[in-house]
C-alpha cells in the first residue's frame, strides 16, 4: 500500500470513529437528560462523579504526573464532592478541609520529592477541588427551585440542556461559520483556527436556539408534568437569549484556556479515551466554566 492510501486510509478511520463516538456521546447525553427529568438521582450523580474523577486523572497526567497517591487521593475527593454536593450531605468548615487537604497534598510532595514534583501536588489540588465543584453545579441548576420555588422542575432541566447548548453548539457552529467566512482571527497564537466572524456566529446561533430549547422543555413539561399549555414558569423567552450568549462567551474562554494548557506541554488531546475525540476535558474544557457561570447567573437572578 502506498504511502497516499496509507494517509487517506487513517484520515477515514479517525473521521469514522469521531462519527460512531458522537452517536455514543448523543445517545449518553440523551440518556443522562432522561435521567434528570426523571429526577434519577442515583444516575446523574455517579456519572458527573465519574467525570469529575477522570478529568482530575487527566489534569495530573497532561503535566505528566505518574504518582498513584496523588491520582488517587485526587480522584476520590473529586468523586466524593460531587456525592456530597447532590445529596446535601453536610461538611462542617469545608473550607477548612480544603485547607488541611491542601496541607497534606503539598507535604506528600515534599517528604517524596525525590518521585512527586511540587507542581503535582499544586495541579492535583486545584483539579480536585475545581473540577467537581464546576461539574456539581450543573446538579445545582437541576435543583433549582430548591432556592427559587418560582422555578419549574422541567426549567431546571432545560438549563441542564442550556449548559450544553451553550458550550457544544456554540463551538460548532463558530467552526461553521469562521470555516466559511472568518476572516479575522481571534487568539492566532492559542488557537490559529479561531475567528472572530466564527465567534460571532457562534453566540448569536446558540442565542436564538436557547429559546426554542426552553419551549420544546415546556412542552415536555405539558404533557410529563402536567403544567398549563401556556405556562406560569419562571423562566422568560427573551431572558434566555442575553443569559445565553453570556454564558456562550464563557465556554469560548473556557475552550482557549484548556487550549493553552495543551499548547504549553506540547500535546493535541487530553487523554485517548473517546476516539477522535480526546479525553474527558477535551469535551468538556469550556462545560466546567459554563455550569458555575450559568448557576451564579441564576443564582444571582433569584435573589
Amino acid at each position: 500500500m502506498s504511502k497516499s492510501n496509507k494517509k487517506e486510509r487513517t484520515i477515514f478511520t479517525r473521521k469514522n470513529d469521531r462519527f460512531i463516538s458522537s452517536l455514543v456521546i448523543i445517545g449518553l447525553l440523551i440518556l443522562l437528560l432522561i435521567s434528570f427529568m426523571a429526577n434519577i438521582r442515583i444516575v446523574y450523580t455517579v456519572v458527573f462523579s465519574a467525570l469529575s474523577a477522570m478529568a482530575t486523572y487527566e489534569m495530573l497526567n497532561v503535566i505528566g504526573s505518574k504518582s498513584k497517591i496523588l491520582i488517587g487521593i485526587s480522584g476520590a475527593v473529586s468523586a466524593f464532592t460531587v456525592f456530597a454536593v447532590s445529596y446535601k450531605i453536610a461538611v462542617p468548615a469545608v473550607g477548612v478541609l480544603y485547607g488541611f487537604y491542601t496541607m497534606i497534598m503539598l507535604a506528600i510532595s515534599v517528604f517524596d520529592n525525590k518521585h512527586i514534583r511540587y507542581l503535582d501536588a499544586v495541579m492535583a489540588v486545584f483539579a480536585s477541588i475545581f473540577l467537581p465543584n464546576a461539574f456539581s453545579c450543573i446538579i445545582r441548576l437541576n435543583d433549582i427551585n430548591d432556592f427559587n420555588p418560582n422555578f419549574k422542575h422541567y426549567e431546571g432541566v432545560f438549563m441542564v440542556g442550556m449548559c450544553f447548548v451553550c458550550s457544544w453548539l456554540t463551538d460548532t457552529f463558530a467552526y461553521i461559520v469562521g470555516s466559511k467566512l472568518g476572516k479575522h482571527k481571534m487568539c492566532p497564537v492559542i488557537s490559529p483556527k479561531k475567528s472572530v466572524e466564527g465567534a460571532i456566529g457562534g453566540l448569536v446561533i446558540s442565542g436564538l436556539f436557547a429559546p426554542l430549547l426552553l419551549f420544546i422543555f415546556h412542552v415536555i413539561g405539558i404533557y410529563f408534568w402536567d403544567y398549563p399549555i401556556y405556562g406560569e414558569g419562571y423562566m422568560k423567552y427573551l431572558a434566555v437569549i442575553p443569559i445565553t450568549i453570556a454564558v456562550s462567551a464563557v465556554s469560548m474562554v473556557g475552550d482557549l484556556a484548556a487550549s493553552v494548557l495543551k499548547r504549553n506541554h506540547d500535546i493535541k488531546d487530553f487523554s485517548k479515551l473517546i476516539p477522535g475525540h480526546g479525553g474527558i476535558m477535551d469535551r468538556f474544557d469550556s462545560c466546567v466554566f459554563v455550569f458555575p457561570t450559568l448557576y451564579g447567573i441564576m443564582y444571582l437572578l433569584s435573589l
